[in-house]
């Protein structure tokens, strides 16, 4: 016990995360044979199981679990030593520029802003919503929090996860409408071709609304006005929405923690996109749409 390696508790935490070796070592930046030797590794340690390794995925054991929360205080702790040696060492100050989705900057951004800004007071930052990646290498942005297929070139990043979606809507317009052709909430494009989700789902649809804005789109389904293809990080936060049982939704893109390769070792970009990740990853149940909710319909 003596020997414990705290990097083998780290692959640990990841594997209890994502469910699966293989998504853990995409997280930690390595193939899942060398996520299966450290958790083995750390079992041989131990002396119990940690896992049980099924055809479907690996399940946590009763021992796995008692170790859990510990192993999450000892990550936080270490987190906190790596921030306090940066800002103790380093001269953290400028102007951090963050580009996010405007739907997601309250919920995602902004509680890190706060937060960095408490411990480095004379860093600025520039929040820029904007529903496109910006362009990182002409310094449009610094920092780029987006859901996207792959990153563009010359950018270092972190994957989080794929963003999940669903189809939500009011109770009381789902009390009054008609289960074939409810209204629904798109995106303005030539006026007449409608998404896959509302194509398969509802093909006798009468009513469509049409907006440019995902801000929008969310209000417009919170007041009730049609059915809206949402973020569950978003939406499964809302009182006023639920899921609406649907036959087909469309998936969403791997949400992505990106910095231009020049900044990467600048002290107040490396920081805070560190921060960045690390709150993120602690929200991975919300962004994949497994946190449980009270609102759902069935």
């Amino acid at each position: 016990m003596h020997d414990l390696n705290w990097d083998d508790l780290r692959y640990f935490i990841e594997v209890v995360r994502s469910g699966n070796v293989t998504e853990a070592g995409s997280r930690l930046g390595v193939n899942q044979s060398t996520v299966s030797r450290r958790i083995a590794h750390l079992e041989s340690q131990l002396g119990r199981a940690l896992f049980d390794r099924t055809a479907k995925g690996w399940v946590i054991t009763p021992a796995g679990e008692k170790i859990v929360m510990l192993a999450e205080e000892m990550a936080h702790k270490a987190n906190a030593i790596h921030r306090k040696i940066e800002s103790d060492s380093e001269d953290v100050s400028g102007l951090i520029k963050v580009t996010v989705s405007d739907v997601c900057s309250k919920r995602f951004v902004m509680p890190v802003i706060r937060d960095f800004k408490r411990d480095h007071p004379d860093v600025d930052f520039e929040l820029i919503a904007a529903e496109e990646v910006l362009n990182l290498a002409g310094r449009e942005a610094d920092i780029a929090i987006q859901a996207i297929i792959e990153p563009p070139p010359n950018v270092a990043g972190k994957r989080i996860c794929r963003l999940a979606y669903h189809v939500y809507g009011h109770p009381e317009l789902l009390k009054n409408l008609s289960p074939e052709t409810p209204p629904c909430i798109t995106w303005i494009g030539d006026g007449v071709t409608m998404p896959c989700w509302i194509k398969k789902n509802f093909p006798k649809l009468k009513r469509a609304y049409r907006t440019n804005s995902s801000v929008a789109m969310f209000e417009m389904c919170k007041e009730g006005l049609g059915l809206a293809l949402l973020p569950c990080s978003l939406a499964d936060e809302a009182d006023e929405l639920v899921r609406v049982p649907v036959d087909h939704v469309e998936s969403g893109h791997d949400v992505w923690v990106l910095s231009h390769v020049d900044l990467r070792t600048t002290a107040r970009v490396r920081i805070f996109r560190d921060r960045m990740v690390e709150f993120l990853i602690k929200e991975i149940d919300l962004l994949e749409g497994r946190k449980p909710r009270k609102n759902e319909l069935r």
